[in-house]
């Protein structure tokens, strides 16, 4: 599949066909243009591009992508899209570097996902992205606390398919965290 990642080192994304991922991730980009006069249509494509811009490494294109998406989530009043897309701008905020603002993000939102139902399905995925911000500012104590409790909501929700990134990321930070 050409969208197909895995965790790399430094709790990275990676494509696991870099040359058919790219391709892909132009293909989207070449389809949204043409979803200009349809809002759900286009919040929708806007919400899949920027995780993959991220994930190809296009960090800026990613961090804009989802600044729009979240833009037309809030005109056409879809909170819960607002919402997601905030998850995505966090993410690129933290595979910038930017990792001020990225915690900031990432506290805001755990704390919204906490107080709200209709928010709690996106708390495994915030705990599990807030705990690679804070593995890749060196972190790693806070780190384990955040990608223990994802893998706990994962496991308690059956997500087979997520459980080995999170043991993989664990496994990560507790090498980083004893030096090695």
């Amino acid at each position: 599949m050409s969208r197909a990642w895995r965790l790399g080192p430094g709790l990275r994304e990676e494509p696991v066909d870099p040359e058919a991922f790219a391709a892909e991730v132009d293909r989207l980009l070449d389809e949204i243009t043409t979803a200009r006069s349809q809002p759900a249509r286009l919040l929708a494509m806007l919400a899949e591009a920027a995780p993959l811009l991220r994930i190809a490494g296009r960090l800026e294109e990613s961090r804009k992508t989802a600044a729009a998406a979240i833009a037309l989530a809030e005109l056409v009043e879809d909170s819960t899209a607002a919402f997601a897309n905030r998850i995505a701008l966090a993410q690129a905020m933290q595979r910038e570097g930017r990792y001020d603002i990225a915690t900031l993000l990432f506290d805001q939102l755990i704390a919204q996902a906490r107080s709200s139902p209709q928010l709690a399905p996106f708390l495994h995925d915030i705990l599990f992205n807030a705990g690679v911000n804070l593995f890749a500012q060196g972190r790693h104590g806070e780190a384990a606390r955040c990608l223990r409790e994802s893998q706990s909501l994962r496991r308690a929700a059956n997500m087979d398919g997520l459980l080995e990134i999170s043991a993989e990321a664990l496994r990560q930070n507790a090498r980083a965290s004893s030096g090695g």
